[in-house]
């Protein structure tokens, strides 16, 4: 019984105004009627009173409440309705009998029980109004209530017993089939609008977790949909998109955006992929990869049409990133060429020079030209090591390091080292005892070291703090990182060549190699990771280097395992 009178709350009219308005006129009906046609009585009008203000409860309450209580509903119409058949069968019995016109306020009463309640309902309903209907007119009922036709008055009718079975049985036949008709079609209405609200949930849902911006614009250029990753992109609040003019939401910094739209919708002609540039309000300028559909009806008809598209800032950086690791890789191939060319004659000649100077015991302007050219030697010679090691970087699947061990041995070797000022600290944060990434120890040594002495340098005899700390991290691809961030409170890199600073022989000191850090980008990269820079005067700099966890590798490893025994 329970379950046979589960509210339905998939019926959309159950709360709409114009449905309401139709149930209050018919509560305004019956119990108009019922003041016409029942004899007064206490009764009767304490039936139609309590009917009355069900029915104005129920509606004021769905216009008003906007926070609805289902089990307070649920009661007040099943309430309704047995109130509702108590009257109809009044009025029924009292005007007509099996003959009454009111009858048809039973077949009301089946479709509404249909709406609410589906199938169970309006049977249970025209089984009740069967009884209510049918029950008066084969037994005398009227010590009940005063005024009911008697089955000895239908005799004095001229109606026969025949007669009025038959007439009964056929309204009885009546609603049923109405019970069954309304039932069906509600239960068939219930499950589509069921099934239709998950697909929109399940649309929405997929619709508001894409990472792509997506919006939908119809022939009048009013936005109809905006999804949450759009209003990241743009930089634009999603609700208030929606419905607005394409003219008037977008502002003078997606002037562009705003004219690929209106184009597509005017030409009814698009691009399938085009790369235009906005002025996000707090990002700036960032390039958007945007593509366009036309929506038509079956008619052909344009409807409307899809926006697709994508902040490319991070694809623009791996791009660049690309083309730097391709140009390292050609300069890592020439620096294996011309440092074995050129590191042997070199040798010769340092090597003559240091024999020539003890010989002749040089004095004056000879010795410091033979001291001229032993120490440009040795700056030669120490490029072209610089060149073999950029050279000689190579991709290790199978090893493993442990930061928390490495980390310390790298800052141990620092502070000892001439090159660093006494006037920098350096220090460092783990994040927990076993940090295991994948790679070969001596590589991640050496980027450590590499940026670690490229922000001494930096900072100079003035001195700072240099600090190193580890963190967990996720990449957007579900991948499981560590992140190794190597920061200092120098002046920072100055904005015009944070640009330039990984490229080969690039170096603001006179005796710079311009090789440190695109050394450390060449084994960032064999080793799968990432490398990003922030850099301040105010906060100094800090590289953050994304190095792949050891699990990650293994699976790599296997992976490139399976494929060569393929």
């Amino acid at each position: 019984m329970a379950e046979s009178m589960k509210y339905s709350q998939s019926i959309p009219a159950d709360r709409s105004f114009r449905f309401l308005s139709l149930r209050l006129l018919i509560t305004l009906l019956l119990s108009g009627s019922g003041l016409i046609f029942l004899k007064p009585s206490e009764f009767s009008y304490s039936l139609l009173a309590i009917y009355g203000v069900l029915g104005i409860v129920y509606f004021v309450y769905n216009v008003s409440a906007r926070n609805y209580s289902e089990e307070f509903l649920r009661s007040i119409v099943i309430a309704q309705l047995v109130f509702e058949l108590l009257i109809e069968g009044l009025l029924v019995n009292h005007v007509g009998g099996s003959f009454s016109p009111f009858i048809l306020f039973f077949i009301i009463s089946i479709v509404v029980a249909a709406l609410y309640f589906r199938l169970p309902g309006s049977l249970l309903v025209a089984t009740s109004a069967g009884l209510l209907y049918c029950l008066p007119v084969f037994f005398d009922l009227s010590f009940i209530y005063k005024g009911l036709i008697e089955p000895p008055r239908l005799a004095g009718m001229g109606i026969s017993s025949d007669e009025a079975f038959y007439t009964v049985f056929l309204h009885l036949c009546l609603f049923y089939f109405f019970a069954f008709i309304s039932g069906y079609l509600a239960q068939n209405l219930f499950v589509t609008t069921r099934e239709l609200s998950r697909l929109r949930f399940e649309t929405g849902e997929i619709l508001e977790q894409m990472r792509s911006g997506l919006l939908t614009v119809d022939a009048e250029k009013r936005i109809v949909y905006f999804n949450r990753a759009a209003g990241e992109i743009l930089g634009l609040d999603p609700g208030a998109m929606r419905g607005g003019h394409i003219l008037n939401v977008f502002g003078k910094g997606y002037g562009e955006f705003r004219r690929r739209l209106g184009m597509a919708l005017d030409l009814k002609r698009v691009e399938d992929r085009s790369e235009i540039i906005i002025d996000h309000p707090e990002v700036g300028s960032i390039p958007l990869g945007l593509s366009l559909s036309i929506i038509k009806d079956d008619e052909e008809k344009l409807r409307g049409i899809i926006a697709v598209f994508k902040d490319l800032t991070e694809a623009k950086k791996l791009e660049e990133r690309i083309r730097a690791s391709d140009r390292l890789a050609a300069v890592g191939q020439l620096a294996a060429g011309i440092a074995h060319e050129i590191r042997n004659p070199l040798a010769s000649i340092s090597g003559s020079v240091e024999v020539l100077k003890d010989e002749l015991n040089p004095d004056g302007d000879n010795l410091r030209l033979m001291q001229l050219i032993l120490k440009e030697s040795s700056r030669l010679n120490t490029i072209l090591t610089d060149f073999l090691n950029f050279a000689r970087v190579n991709r290790r699947f199978a090893d493993r390091c442990d930061l928390g061990v490495v980390i310390p041995e790298v800052m141990e070797l620092a502070t000892g080292d001439s090159e660093i000022s006494d006037s920098i600290e350096i220090m460092h944060n783990l994040h927990r005892p076993n940090i295991l990434v994948a790679g070969n120890e001596d590589q991640i040594k050496q980027i450590l070291w590499n940026l670690i002495l490229n922000s001494a340098q930096a900072m100079g005899k003035k001195g700072g703090v240099i600090w190193i700390s580890t963190h967990d991290h996720c990449s957007d691809e579900g991948v499981q990182m560590i992140k190794l961030v190597v920061g200092d409170d120098g002046p920072g890199i100055p904005a015009g060549i944070r640009d330039k600073i990984f490229d080969p022989f690039f170096s603001t000191r006179q005796d710079g190699t311009g090789l440190g850090l695109p050394i450390v980008v060449r084994l960032v990269d064999c080793l799968d990771g990432k490398i990003d820079l922030e850099s301040s005067p105010e906060a100094g700099t800090r590289f953050s280097v994304y190095l792949p966890g050891e699990h990650a590798k293994e699976k790599e490893v296997e992976t490139l395992q399976e494929v060569a025994s393929s």
